[in-house]
């Protein structure tokens, strides 16, 4: 069976995105959006931001390392278990490679050394600034109405407070399903009494 140009091509792209993200983007899941959105939502729009935004919601509800589980389901959603495989090893090799290097050279290295901790200094900043610029995006697109706002000030209060972050998302998730029915049930009596919904 010949299998199209096109689907190579993808393949590559999946693979070398999160060869690239795992080797230079630091800082955890809510890092790499930015890069993830920037590659397969605007230059070649496989996917839209609102599927991504999706999918963070998604991959921190489950077990597993956020890169490797968004890698897992870009890679579904755009080449099917190939995509999948390209993917998932793209973001496990530079990481395996890396890892390897500092367990090797680590321990030889002094930890007061002012070039050292000049790096981490700056590597800490630039995840920072990273980390505030998904959380701006998501903000501009997923708060547009009451409810949302109201869970995420919520659970802001609560993470603030104490509460572990697995909690909260976890509550948020049947009271998002209750407001899901609600609406639906609200919108069916408007269009039954022949109203506009505005």
């Amino acid at each position: 069976m010949k299998v199209d140009s096109s689907y190579w091509k993808k393949l590559w792209i999946l693979f070398f995105t999160f060869a690239k993200i795992a080797a230079l983007v630091v800082g955890g899941g809510y890092a790499i959006l930015p890069v993830v959105e920037e590659t397969f939502a605007k230059k070649y729009k496989w996917l839209t931001s609102d599927e991504l935004l999706d999918m963070m919601g998604l991959v921190q509800t489950i077990p597993g390392i956020i890169a490797c589980n968004s890698a897992v389901y870009i890679g579904m959603k755009i080449a099917g278990i190939g995509g999948v495989l390209a993917a998932a090893f793209g973001v496990c090799l530079p990481s395996v490679v890396i890892i390897l290097i500092i367990a090797a050279f680590f321990p030889h290295l002094n930890p007061s050394d002012p070039w050292l901790l000049g790096a981490f200094t700056g590597v800490r900043a630039c995840i920072t600034g990273l980390i505030i610029l998904t959380a701006l995006r998501m903000a501009g697109k997923v708060l547009k109405g009451w409810f949302a706002i109201l869970i995420a000030l919520g659970v802001f209060a609560l993470v603030m407070a104490g509460i572990s972050p697995v909690y909260a998302v976890l509550g948020a998730m049947p009271l998002g399903i209750v407001y899901a029915c609600w609406k639906r049930a609200a919108d069916k009596r408007i269009r039954e009494a022949g109203g506009i919904q505005k």
